[in-house]
């Protein structure tokens, strides 16, 4: 990775930093009003380094893998050369959005480069150097934007077209735009199409090539336009549940909520948890009146092997109690009976029935208005699931890393070893008799953690008819589109 001033680039340096960024260089040390700023390149070691962990030997699998490979690349380290060189600054301008952090920068920059490598595969197809060659950045450093816009020299009507894309520009300022476009061709021997910003002055951010001119409208300041296009969301038969557990965000294309109580409520802090706890089921029911609101009860783990799950909800009241009240404040309080029990880590059929049993003295029996799901975490759960069906339950919650954790013998917490978390074929193996159990019993199941957006093991999920898919807030921009993707897939393939 590469980083040079605007300021210092020269024609030498065109091969690697883009002709464009060189241009506008030129033009800022000929005294034109040109932002301040720098020029990045991609770092294509980790970029290539992440991207081999993937399987991207198609297109569709490429997409399914990208919201897992965004995920991982947000967590790679900000390189010392960015800080150092935006130390000085607080607000960039990267691609038209500003940005005011330089971890919030580092992340675009990675999305970015990102976006240019799934563009490629879809115009040219895969190739082993699709990660190299990638398209310099440039970060402009500003400090108040009032207007944006571009402009160009339009040799027809003999006369600079300015677009003002946000904001207002003064007389002043649309004069001395039409001067400083004229003297940039002339600087640069042939037209070209200029960005600019209004910071403290206009002044020129970026540089592209010349072309006929297309007739738009731009809005005039920064509200809205008025016929604002609004993208046709793809559509699934896999239901979505959002995890609400850790935030609490707003959505409108859900099917579900699920909400895992041992990641609010705290032993420690039992008042304030408890009210949060009661303040997220109750908003999360009323929110999304017409989905399923899943409510899994507390499976406080201190490792693999150690009391946790059912048997411990079993032997500690003061985690079990306050769950219950909870569940029964919002049910039979509030009237909110689109809320259902899910029961953690289970390890054996008599545990289950126990459970079930503490649930009916606190009044919460299963009945058509409040289901009974099971969370499938130990091996034991799928060797013994028609025992399971026989005493009783409304659905079945995969977890699908506690299961292959179990089977390849690992802890997930450990890092040393979570690398047998890609070894899914013995997973798929094993749970594939029980879906289809579930599937003549007419029992719903869910899958949850993060191994469900592996490409291999979505696929194998929809083809066997999961009923739903828990995600996390991150995966909600792209999980419509890779179901729908998916989906159709099997349909090409079958067909």
């Amino acid at each position: 990775m590469e980083i040079l001033p605007l300021r210092l680039l020269t024609p030498e340096d065109s091969n690697i930093f883009g002709s464009l960024n060189v241009a506008l260089a030129k033009l800022h040390r000929a005294n034109l009003p040109v932002g301040s700023g720098i020029v990045i390149t991609p770092p294509n070691l980790k970029l290539k380094t992440v991207l081999e962990s993937y399987d991207f030997g198609s297109k569709e699998v490429f997409e399914q893998s990208l919201t897992l490979v965004k995920k991982e690349i947000s967590t790679l380290a900000i390189p010392e050369i960015l800080v150092k060189e935006t130390a000085k600054q607080k607000i960039y301008l990267l691609e038209g959005v500003v940005l005011k952090s330089v971890s919030v920068l580092w992340v675009s920059l990675l999305h970015s480069w990102i976006e240019e490598i799934k563009n490629r595969l879809w115009k040219d197809g895969f190739s082993k150097g699709i990660a190299e060659g990638l398209d310099p950045k440039l970060v402009i450093f500003v400090k108040k934007i009032e207007s944006m816009g571009n402009a160009y020299f339009d040799p027809i009507g003999d006369d600079t077209v300015i677009n003002v894309k946000g904001g207002k520009l003064d007389p002043n300022d649309l004069k001395k735009l039409d001067e400083v476009t004229r003297e940039a061709n002339k600087k640069l021997f042939i037209p070209h199409e200029y960005e600019w910003i209004k910071d403290w002055g206009v002044k020129l951010i970026a540089i592209k090539p010349y072309t006929n001119p297309v007739i738009s409208t731009y809005p005039t300041s920064m509200g809205k336009m008025d016929h604002e296009f609004v993208p046709t969301s793809a559509r699934s038969a896999v239901k979505v549940f959002f995890d609400l557990s850790t935030n609490f965000t707003i959505e409108k294309n859900i099917d579900g909520v699920y909400i895992a109580s041992e990641k609010i409520f705290d032993l420690n802090k039992p008042t304030d948890s408890f009210e949060n706890l009661v303040f997220r089921l109750v908003e999360s029911s009323i929110t999304h009146p017409n989905s399923k609101v899943l409510f899994k009860l507390a499976d406080k783990s201190e490792g693999m092997g150690k009391v946790r799950g059912a048997l411990r909800l079993l032997h500690q009241k003061s985690l079990f109690d306050p769950l219950a009240e909870a569940i029964t404040f919002a049910r039979h309080k509030k009237g909110l009976t689109n809320i259902h029990i899910v029961v953690p880590y289970v390890r054996g059929v008599s545990e289950f029935l126990k459970i079930k049993r503490e649930l009916a003295v606190k009044k919460l029996m299963r009945k058509n208005s409040l289901e009974l799901w099971m969370e499938v975490s130990v091996p034991e759960n799928i060797i013994n699931l028609e025992d399971y069906l026989v005493a009783g339950l409304d659905g079945v919650v995969l977890n699908l890393d506690e299961l292959i954790s179990h089977l390849n013998g690992f802890d997930p917490n450990l890092g040393e070893v979570t690398f047998y978390k890609n070894e899914i074929s013995s997973l798929i193996k094993f749970i594939e008799d029980s879906l289809k159990l579930l599937h003549k019993s007419k029992i719903p199941f869910l899958a949850c953690g993060s191994l469900t957006l592996y490409p291999q093991v979505l696929e194998f999920l929809v083809e066997k008819g999961v009923f739903g898919v828990v995600i996390e807030k991150y995966e909600a921009h792209s999980i419509r589109e890779l179901l729908h993707q998916t989906e159709k897939r099997l349909i090409l393939r079958r067909s």
